[in-house]
């Protein structure tokens, strides 16, 4: 995982690593978003390639799942 202060990106081999890593990068975000009232998104870029990010758009509590790179 490479970190960013709102920003994780995710990278794993394969998908029995996936649910793991997922639910640690949100993890590692929920304080964060707490303090800043804001959801968290987590978007698949590539096959074995996602990142979860902060984001205003999504309400404070939530996490949004996204296929792609839409924004």
């Amino acid at each position: 995982m490479h970190a960013a202060p709102d920003c994780l990106v995710v990278a794993v081999d394969n998908r029995m690593e996936l649910d793991t890593a997922l639910d640690e990068a949100v993890d590692m975000l929920k304080p964060a978003a707490m303090a800043e009232q804001v959801g968290v998104s987590v978007t698949r870029l590539a096959p074995g390639r996602y990142e979860a990010r902060l984001n205003s758009d999504v309400p404070p509590g939530l996490t949004l799942e996204r296929w792609g790179n839409e924004r």
